[in-house]
């Protein structure tokens, strides 16, 4: 695991391509912390201002709050907290969390998509599994493969769905709501609330039990008011529908959260932990190779060895360009003899295809 801390402005913009998990947190510092699990896969490089930042580990960042920041490509997870600034998101193959933004846009999330407290418009395009958001103002998705779920909707609201479809409202001025769900449409709504409910049910079961309305009907349309009247909520279901009084509740994803705040300091900790333990294995396998092993072998185990037995230590990386690295710093090459025997052991299934690499590297020094 390895760490660089490296000034930013407060407005830069930072764009990020990673082939692993990212978390990524805002803070009040004109700086950027990065730590990545595997440190010589990272590259950062800045142009006109903008930093862009690509890694084949998992990573973890910290950044100005208020910088720009922008996702192109995430193959694994992928975390936001506490951005203020504009945050894009192009690309996330697995899970997508954000809280406390000040608004957000994303192309196509893989995974699930859960999101809390934010304060600006969210506009997302796609999202390959479920949909789970809490307290969010103005919201446009326009295709969510699974279930969907917003509680403590406060503005629009424009949502495309292919399962059921779960909104709550948090206002008695209901913005204007358009929901299309390939399932069920359970919309609940304060007890003052005012709309005129316009509701489309393929199944032909509607249901309405909300500001002094009380409706059963099996049709497929039915138009009526809530209260003195309001926006348009139209309602687009290919199973029944249901509108009721409800107050808001965060849904079934939220747990999510509770231990954001403690990611930064754990991430680095797990990393090291798995790094040392790996780094024992691969000694473990050298040692009871013996009768192939060579002296240069045995010191590359003993190099691994101390490397490992360095408890709590963060090892910090620079960003030198290439020409001078190379001037720096000159590299042993391992002997042909010293890779067969390596190569040999992967052979063996007796290492595995990363052990290799790190004893590799070790031999190399």
């Amino acid at each position: 695991m390895k760490q660089t801390i490296v000034p930013m402005k407060n407005d830069a913009k930072l764009v990020v391509r990673t082939s692993d998990d990212l978390f990524i947190e805002g803070c009040d510092e004109a700086q950027l912390t990065a730590m990545v699990e595997d440190g010589d896969s990272f590259r950062m490089k800045d142009e006109d201002g903008t930093i862009y930042l690509h890694a084949n580990s998992d990573t973890k960042l910290r950044l100005p709050a208020t910088a720009n920041l922008v996702l192109e490509r995430v193959n694994g997870d992928a975390s936001i907290l506490g951005m203020s600034g504009k945050v894009e998101v192009q690309k996330v193959g697995g899970d997508l969390h954000f809280q406390s933004l000040n608004g957000i846009s994303v192309d196509s999330v893989g995974g699930d998509c859960i999101f809390k407290e934010i304060d600006g418009a969210v506009e997302i395009k796609r999202v390959g599994g479920d949909l789970d958001g809490f307290k969010v103002g103005d919201i446009s998705v326009y295709g969510v493969g699974g279930d969907a779920e917003l509680s403590a909707v406060s503005g629009k609201v424009q949502l495309t769905t292919g399962g059921d479809a779960h909104v709550q409202m948090a206002r008695s001025a209901i913005g204007e709501t358009h929901i299309h769900a390939g399932g069920d449409i359970a919309l609940a709504v304060l007890e003052n609330a005012q709309a005129n409910l316009k509701l489309n049910s393929q199944s032909e079961e509607i249901s309405v039990h909300a500001c002094g309305q009380h409706l059963d009907v099996e049709e497929e349309s039915y138009t009526l008011p809530l209260g003195t009247g309001g926006a348009l909520v139209e309602l687009n279901a290919g199973g029944e529908i249901q509108v009721r009084e409800g107050k808001e509740a965060m849904g079934e994803f939220s747990f999510v959260f509770e231990d954001l705040g403690d990611t930064w300091r754990d991430f680095g900790r797990e990393i090291e932990e798995k790094i040392r333990h790996s780094m024992k294995g691969v000694n473990h396998q050298l040692r009871h190779a013996g009768w192939e092993a060579s002296h240069a072998m045995r010191q590359a185990a003993d190099k691994m060895e101390g490397f490992a037995g360095h408890e709590g230590k963060v090892y910090g990386f620079g960003f030198e360009p290439e020409s001078a690295a190379a001037a720096t710093k000159e590299k042993k090459v391992a002997s042909d003899e010293e890779r067969m025997l390596v190569l040999k052991m992967l052979q063996d299934k007796k290492i595995s295809v990363e052990e290799a690499e790190k004893l590799l590297q070790a031999l190399e020094g």
